[in-house]
């Protein structure tokens, strides 16, 4: 089990801000609209659940929490630029999507 640190939880805050805007941006077009971003909506919010479950990852979390609000706009257009949707979300994936590189281990934060 990971343990919630300051770091975890101040991502997690800058994570749900940026969704919640995502969120109320959609709100506000019609029916068409929403239809028509159906993919965006879907992709962001398994971008949004993956990026949770790798907050333990203090280079992850340090570079949500400096996105800030523009982090699941910033990983969506970097997701966009390579051309896929993916479904199952790796640690390096989440880290290529927030401009991080990649590694072969596990980063946990110090106990």
């Amino acid at each position: 089990m990971t343990r919630t640190t300051a770091l975890t939880t101040q991502a997690e805050q800058a994570l749900d801000q940026s969704y919640a805007k995502f969120k109320s941006e959609q709100l506000t077009l019609d029916k068409s609209q929403l239809f028509e971003n159906a993919n965006q909506i879907f992709a962001m919010k398994e971008i949004e659940a993956a990026t949770r479950q790798y907050l333990f990852d203090d280079e992850i979390a340090q570079q949500v929490i400096k996105l800030d609000a523009q982090v699941l706009p910033t990983m969506y257009q970097k997701g966009q630029e390579g051309e896929f949707l993916k479904l199952n979300f790796t640690g390096n994936d989440i880290r290529w999507l927030l401009g991080l590189p990649r590694t072969h281990h596990r980063q946990r934060g110090s106990k």
